[in-house]
Parts: C-alpha cells; structure tokens; sequence
C-alpha cells in the first residue's frame, strides 16, 4: 500500500511540475511582454490593491478542500458543505472591500486604487464558486486530471491578457487578466467534474473542526508572505513595491515552479501513508527538492544582472539587487512548505501554525529595523534573514510531530546545497559583471551562456559528490530512476504500441 502511495506521489510530482514548467512558459511570454508595456508603478498599484484583498481573503482561508482531502471517508454532504461555505465567504469577502475601496486608496494616497479595489473584490466570488468536485483529483491522487484542469484555466488567462497588454497598455490589463483568468478557472472546473454542488451545511461542524487550524495558518502565511507588501507600499510608494513583487517572483522560481507542485502532490500523499514509512518518504521527499531547485535558485542569483535587462527592460535594473537578495529565500520557503505538507498530511495543522506564526513574529521585527534604513534592499535582507533564522523552528516542529529529527535534513541536501555553493562561486568568477554598455547581443550571449554553464557545472559537482560518496540510496538515484521510468512510461510505451500497429 504505501510503496504504491509512494509511486503515486512521485507520479503525481512530475505531472505538477510538468503542469508549472507550462504555467511558467506562459507566464514568462505573459511577463515579457507587460514589463515591456508596463512600468513598475502600474505593477505596484496592483500590488497594493491585492495585498488588501488577499487579507480579506483570509476570513474564507479555512483550507476545506485541505479538510476533504485529509478525511479519508468524505462524503457528497462534505464536498457540499465546503462549496457552500466557500460560496458564502467569498460573497462577504467581496462586499466588503467594495465597501473599502476607498480607505484602501487613502492609506496609499492613490485614488487610483480604489477602481482597482473595485474590480478585483469580484475575484474571490467568482473563486468562491469554483467546483469543489475538483479537489478529488487531489485526494485520489490523480494527478493526469489536476493537470489537464489547471493547464486549461492557465492557458485561457494568458490567451486574454496578452491581447488587452498591447490594446491598453495601462494596469488595467492586470486587473481584467487576473478576472478573466479566475473566470475560466471556475468554467472549466464545471467541464471536468461531472459533481454538482448544492447548498447545505450539513457538515459544518466536522470540517470546521480540522479546518478552524487551517483558518489560523492561512492568516499567519499571509502576513508571512505580504507584510513586506504593506511596509514597501506605505513607505517607498508604487514603483518600488512594483520592481519588488517581479524580484519576488522571478527570484523565487524554483520554489513556485518546481517545489510548490511537488509539495502539492506530497499533503495527498502523506495523508494516505502508514506512519512508519513517513520519515523515509520524507528524507527522499526533501531531497528531490533539493537538487532542483538549489541549483536553479543558484543560477537566478548569477545571472540576475544579466536577465533583468533583457527579459524586463533597463527600467527595471532596480530588481536586481532584490532579485539576487530573495533567490536563496526561495529555496529555504520552499523547504518550510514541504515540512508545512507533510505535518499537514499527517493531521498536525497547530504545528504548521505555531511556526509560521513565529515566522511572521521575526519578520515584523527585520522589516522593522531593516527596512528604513537599507530602503527597499533592506526589506528583502530582511525576508531572507527571517527565513534563515526561522528554519530551525520548523524543523523542531517536525520532529517533535513525527520524530524526524534535523541531521535527516542535513543529510538530504548536503550534497545538492554544496554543489549550489560552488556552483555560484565558479560562475561570478568566470563571468564578467553587467555594464550598461554592453551590447545586447553580448548580455544575452551571457545569460544564455551562464544558465547552461550553472546547469552543466552544477550537475557534474552533484554527481561527483554522490560519486565520492559511494553512491548510496537517494534523492540522486531516485530522481535518475524516476525521471527513466516517467520517459519509459510516456514515451516507451508509445513507441511500442506503434511498432506492433
């Protein structure tokens, strides 16, 4: 049973980050192109009115697909129960910031906002609504359907926004984008599940009961995520909250592109594990992350110089001192979120909660030191101090939850973090540093050079380093044998099937 969960889950890993390699191809085009419309302002004003919906949000972040996925005997009455409350929520959620819009606009000084308030409030309603039936990809582990159903909405959103960027050329492109997205989303949520959901609250209580701890940690994880959102905004205005949110998101590629599907399909997982096999499928777990993304977050910090000016523009080289800062606290996020998965899995929320709540406790006290006096650079050196210094809280969490103690982490990804480290100290001594007046031809020559050369180097140190070690059991041959029997399986068996046709 649980080797079979194990195959599942690894199954399920590649198919999510197979479905973010595509979300991420549309959204680097989708990127492209608005960094080149758009400037940091137009960005930052967006930001701002986000920040203050996704708090709103917060009253409906009761995780009761989480809830559903974690009760093994689920039935129709709970499926119902959570559309219901999602429904309702998000109702409440969008009256009111309709009737915030204009406080929010003050406490920017940006009448524009408010509009912007106006039209995203209708985002969480239009969410709210979404098929709940589609969670049971998730906790059926079927992971083909999870991909097919978010490839679609994806896909319908980039196809939207891209035509409104060179028609409007204004930030108003981002607001009906994210609309039209979170439109097609729910559409098409209906088109791949034949349930229906109805109106009850017959299961209130049960869900309520594991969800009441989801409640809490979605609303530390928000401020986790969006405190630096409310200080840059406030003190340094839209342009500088603009050129850090696509830092951000450049900067933590790895963690959202590569570990967040794999932690997706890791909470199914670990719920449906004998407990006895947790801390094994978890060391293998952490060191497949590892290896994928430490040496991605490695490369981002090299050539940030280089592909900032040539994916955003030289109006955004501002991002680049925030993007190198953030590229390392992405791959930490990234391992808290897999602990966060795998106590989640296992029914252990309130621990999940107590980290992150001493998380966001570091946070407020970085951001309050650092922040005025470094400028928006201080504000991500203090993100990244907060992640390095929260980390041992959660490992203390996971062990005292399922007895897996820190050396289990050392160990997963010694050699993957080793490799990562030389990694960026060969490549900033073989490359030259950016200058202004560069030709382009040369800076792309350079970033398409040091992306392959942080590939290439970076997978022979991994390699060499396993080598010397003996070659033992690990995140190395399991990632070998599971992408062999993923090509095997996809591409093998067709093969076959056309030579007996």
């Amino acid at each position: 049973m649980t080797q079979s969960v194990q195959r599942r889950m690894a199954t399920g890993a590649i198919w999510m980050v197979l479905f973010k390699l595509v979300e991420r191809g549309l959204g680097l085009i989708s990127t492209l192109i608005l960094a080149r419309l758009l400037g940091p302002s137009d960005f930052g004003i967006v930001a701002m009115a986000l920040s203050f919906i996704a708090m709103a949000e917060l009253l409906t972040a009761f995780g009761f697909d989480v809830a559903i996925i974690q009760t093994q005997g689920a039935t129709e009455e709970h499926y119902n129960t959570a559309w219901t409350c999602n429904v309702l929520l998000n109702l409440g959620v969008t009256l009111l910031m309709l009737a915030m819009a204009v406080p929010i606009a003050d406490f920017y000084h940006k009448p524009e906002v408010a509009w912007v308030v106006c039209a995203l409030a209708f985002g969480p309603l239009i969410s709210g609504a979404e098929n709940i039936g589609v969670v049971a990809f998730r906790k059926e582990l079927d992971f083909r359907r999870e991909f097919r159903f978010q490839v679609s909405r994806k896909l319908i959103g980039f196809m939207i926004v891209v035509p409104l960027a060179l028609i409007l050329r204004n930030y108003w492109a981002l607001v009906i984008g994210t609309l039209v997205s979170k439109t097609a989303g729910t559409a098409i949520s209906y088109l791949m599940h034949p349930f229906r959901p109805r109106f009850t609250l017959a299961r209130l209580r049960e869900l309520f009961n594991f969800s009441r701890w989801l409640l809490f940690n979605n609303l530390i994880g928000f401020f986790k995520e969006r405190s630096s959102d409310f200080v840059i905004g406030r003190m340094f205005g839209p342009a500088a909250l603009g050129s850090y949110n696509v830092a951000y998101e450049l900067a933590h590629l790895p963690s959202s592109e590569i570990g967040a599907p794999i932690n997706r399909a890791l909470l199914p997982g670990f719920a449906k594990m004998e407990p006895q096999d947790v801390g094994n499928a978890y060391a293998s777990a952490l060191g497949v992350l590892a290896i994928l993304t430490l040496p991605a977050a490695a490369v981002i910090f090299v050539v940030a110089p280089y592909l900032v000016p040539v994916v955003l523009g030289q109006q955004w080289l501002s991002a680049v001192p925030l993007m190198q800062t953030l590229a390392f606290n992405g791959a930490l996020l990234l391992f808290h979120a897999s602990i966060g998965a795998v106590l989640m899995g296992r029914g252990f929320a309130g621990r999940v909660s107590v980290a992150n709540a001493s998380y966001v406790v570091v946070l407020a006290v970085m951001l309050t030191v650092l922040a005025p006096r470094f400028g928006v650079v201080g504000a991500a050196y203090g993100v990244l101090a907060t992640t390095v210094i929260a980390t041992p809280i959660y490992l203390y969490q996971i062990r005292r939850g399922l007895g897996v103690g820190a050396m289990v982490f050392a160990r997963a990804i010694a050699r993957p973090l080793v490799s990562a480290l030389l990694t960026v100290l060969l490549l900033r001594w073989a490359m030259p540093a950016y200058d202004t007046g560069m030709h382009f031809a040369a800076v792309i020559a350079w970033l398409l050079g040091g992306m392959a050369a942080g590939v290439l180097v970076y997978g022979a140190l991994v390699m060499g380093l396993w080598t010397l070690a003996g070659r033992p059991q690990g995140a190395e041959r399991a990632v070998m044998d599971r992408l062999r029997g993923f090509a095997t399986e996809r591409f093998g068996g067709r093969f076959m099937r056309r030579r007996q046709a």
